[in-house]
């Protein structure tokens, strides 16, 4: 029996079945599969469906061998219980498995010391590439050994000194929080709550978004703004404290879903009505979010992309290297019955707003 006739057990369908069953030469497709330049997003999308449907794998160890490489990307990730970053993975894992490349999956617990150690554990198991979302941006041990590695780096949502020629795939938290501060400021509300992490380029972004809602909406600033470390129990220290006050606001957005979780017990606690009482806003998509009664409303993204980009990034520099890259990818807006209308007093228009 031939190694491509149906029924052997050993048959593995190979770049000719690939390229038949996606219309495409056997050029085509080992250009997409290597993660090079140049091919149309329909094209890439029909070689990788193809190559799914077929269960086709690559020869890691032959492509190794040929290339001198090992064929496996490492991952730094600050907390991979999270549903935002096991989203990430899952969206690099569907580029470079197909490409041939395994995922070595590391994790610092948040602990920014141990981040640095992950890296230079993954420089010694000589992965080609790494993909990196480090727990600060700022930590000297995890930057020293970013800088010793000569391997290509692909940062996600997170940003670097200069000097480290890595490539860059964000999300336009500008857009998506942008849009929830004007909602809730067009619903009535004039004070907000915003429920931050550490100084990361998320927390900048999300907080600049919010005070540009309320300039753009032609109101005084009174954003509130409680910052900590992501996670539920300062979801809900966060809006204890908040709401506790003698001016509490009368929305909060949080920006993390780690938060949510906490911040649902303390509106509970409190004998709150989501919708009525206050306004809810939260970030990421999850279930809680989704079949809360009432459903958060929730600025979003699609995590998966923000991987599977990163990891397209790091095939196409490990086939041709060229200058570090910055990609933009889209966040939104979803509204949902956490958030009500509330009966402002009458603005106090800022002096640009009065021009």
């Amino acid at each position: 029996m031939s190694d491509n006739m149906p029924g052997d057990p050993k048959a593995r369908p190979g770049i000719k079945a690939v390229a038949a069953l996606a219309g495409v030469g056997i050029a085509s497709v080992s250009r997409v599969l290597s993660g090079q330049p140049g091919s149309s997003p329909q094209l890439t999308q029909r070689v990788l469906e193809a190559a799914r449907t077929l269960g086709y794998t690559p020869n890691a160890l032959a492509q190794g061998l040929r290339r001198k490489t090992t064929r496996s990307i490492g991952f730094v990730g600050s907390d991979i219980t999270n549903p935002l970053i096991a989203s990430i993975v899952g969206g690099a894992e569907s580029v470079l498995s197909v490409a041939g490349f395994s995922v070595l999956l590391t994790n610092s617990g948040g602990v920014a010391s141990v981040d640095a150690e992950r890296i230079e554990l993954l420089m010694q198991r000589q992965v080609d590439g790494f993909l990196v979302l480090p727990a600060l941006e700022d930590d000297p041990a995890t930057l020293a050994a970013l800088r010793a590695t000569k391997a290509p780096i692909a940062l996600i949502d997170r940003t670097l000194p200069a000097d480290i020629p890595a490539h860059y795939v964000l999300s336009d938290h500008q857009r998506g929080m942008g849009d929830a501060g004007r909602y809730l400021l067009e619903s009535g509300h004039r004070r907000i709550g915003l429920v931050v992490g550490r100084d990361v380029r998320p927390t900048r972004e999300r907080i600049r978004a919010m005070e540009a809602a309320f300039d753009s909406f032609g109101v005084k600033r009174d954003l509130i703004v409680h910052h900590g470390t992501l996670s539920p129990e300062h979801g809900k220290v966060a809006l204890d404290d908040m709401l506790s006050a003698k001016r509490p606001p009368s929305a909060i957005v949080l920006g993390g879903n780690q938060l949510l979780e906490g911040a649902l017990e303390s509106v509970h606690r409190l004998g709150l009505q989501l919708g009525t009482d206050l306004s809810l806003v939260s970030c990421d998509d999850v279930p809680l979010s989704r079949f809360h009664q009432p459903a958060i409303a929730t600025v979003m993204r699609d995590a998966s992309l923000l991987g599977a980009k990163a990891a397209q990034i790091l095939l196409a520099h490990l086939e041709t290297p060229g200058e570090p890259e910055t990609v933009n990818l889209p966040t939104w807006f979803e509204a949902r019955p956490s958030c009500g209308p509330h009966d402002a007093p009458a603005p106090v228009r800022t002096k640009s707003a009065r021009k």
